[in-house]
Order: C-alpha cells, then structure tokens, then sequence
C-alpha cells in the first residue's frame, strides 16, 4: 500500500488505497446476534457515514471493530492486517480510534488529563504527548482555554470535542465516531462537521454514524444504509439523497 508526505503529525495517504475492509461480519451480545453478514470498506483518507433507525447494529458493528464486542464470523482487515483476535488495545495500537456514542470521558478528570489518557493508550513519550496535545488545541481551541476544567462540567458539545480529541491523541489512521450529533445544537454540529473535516484533511479516515441522514451524507463522499443489522444499499453521498427509499424513509419526503 502506498504511502504519502507526513503532514502534521499524521501521514497523508491517497484515498484510493482501501485501509478498512470488512466481509461478511457477524455478531452480537451473548445469545443475541446484531450483525449478519456486513460488507464494508473504508479508503485511505476518506470519510463514510453509516445511517440507519435506532437498533439497526450500527453501534455494535463500530464496537466489533474496535475491539469491544467480539466477532462471530467473517473478517475485519485494516491496512492488510487480519484484526480478528486482537485486543481493543492491539487495535488502538494499529491505527483505530473509536470515539463512543455518550462520549465516555472521565469525568472527574479535567480535559487535559482525559486527553493524555488518549495518548497514554498508544504507549507514547512525554514529549510525543505535549507535541500532540498542540495539535489538538490548535483543532479545538476552546480544549486548551479549558484545559483545567472538569470534563463532567463540560457542555455536550464541548465534551464531544474532547471525546474526538481523545481519540486523535492516539494517532489513528482510522476514526471511528459513533453518533455525533446526539444531543446537539444545530450550531454545534455544523462546528464539530467543520472540524472533522479539517480532521480528514490531515489525512485521518473517518468513518462516523449519524442518525441525522442530512448532516451525515453532507459530510461524507459515501454512505451505508444499515437495516436489522444488514447493509441494505450503499453508495455515493448524492446517490443515497436522490434515492426514493431514502427520502420515505429517513428524510419523510
């Protein structure tokens, strides 16, 4: 696979070489199977968004990537390397972060520490770690004005900045973000929309699910449509939006 200039901090790569593929993966909790049969690929570089209703798998599937539900069949490759097996931390370690739905901060801790803990799962070194931490601020300026305050004190938008920024402190090649919007100010989400962008120019893929079917195909090139944990179409961003079944479906039109 073909590699590009760091910039950054990050390596900038050509979205045309696939980083996440995924075939015929199934799963689920205990005796409940969630996932049956998903095909997916992410590229180098690119940005996807998963849409579907509530309980449609997307959250399992991203935690079955991750690392945190196990898989029941079929592969997960990232960067040509099989994951099935690995730890969550083996995954973290291998370039992908998962920013959780409800963003899971430490909230006792103020946001620097919740950042460092993002940085101390990959292993790094106090000056790697300051190094980032400037990266980070300079995406979210309000994190370092903030930086002693409590993450639990935070407001939902500020602490899903942090969460996002706590999973870039672990040098992903691959972002995972389960529901971005949940809970949010329209103005929010336009905000944090601008910094995922500036995220993924830095040549970081995104891989994110949205319920809200606008905001997510606004900012992705491409789109999955997950049904009773199945993908049930697929394709550009534009494709999905002037699709019929989208529109009755998701957008009530």
């Amino acid at each position: 696979m073909s590699r590009g200039e760091t910039r950054g901090g990050y390596t900038t790569v050509s979205a045309n070489d696939v980083l996440l593929s995924v075939t015929g993966l199934e799963g689920g909790y205990d005796q409940v199977q969630i996932l049956w049969g998903v095909d997916l690929e992410v590229s180098a570089g690119e940005m996807v968004a998963i849409i579907g209703s509530n309980g449609a798998g997307k959250t399992t599937f991203l935690k079955t990537i991750s690392g945190v539900v196990p898989s029941r069949a079929g592969t997960i490759v990232f960067d040509g390397i099989a994951l099935e097996g690995a730890t969550a931390k083996e995954i973290v370690e291998r370039g992908i972060s998962h920013v959780p739905e409800g963003r899971r901060l430490f909230g006792p801790m103020n946001i620097e520490e919740n950042l460092l803990m993002g940085g101390y799962a990959r292993g790094l070194k106090d000056h790697e770690l300051a190094a980032d931490l400037e990266r980070v601020y300079g995406i979210f300026p309000i994190l370092k004005e903030r930086r002693k305050q409590l993450a639990g004190s935070m407001s939902g938008g500020e602490q899903q900045m942090c969460a996002i920024a706590r999973g870039l402190m672990a040098r992903p090649r691959l972002l995972l973000i389960d529901e971005l919007s949940l809970g949010l100010a329209p103005r929010l989400v336009e905000q944090l929309c601008a910094n995922l962008v500036e995220i993924n120019r830095e040549g970081v893929a995104i891989l994110v699910v949205e319920q809200d079917v606008l905001t997510a195909l606004d900012l992705a090139e491409r789109g999955y449509v997950f049904e009773s944990g199945r993908i049930a179409m697929s394709g550009t961003s534009d494709e999905l939006i002037a699709n019929q079944e989208v529109k009755r479906t998701y957008l009530g039109i």
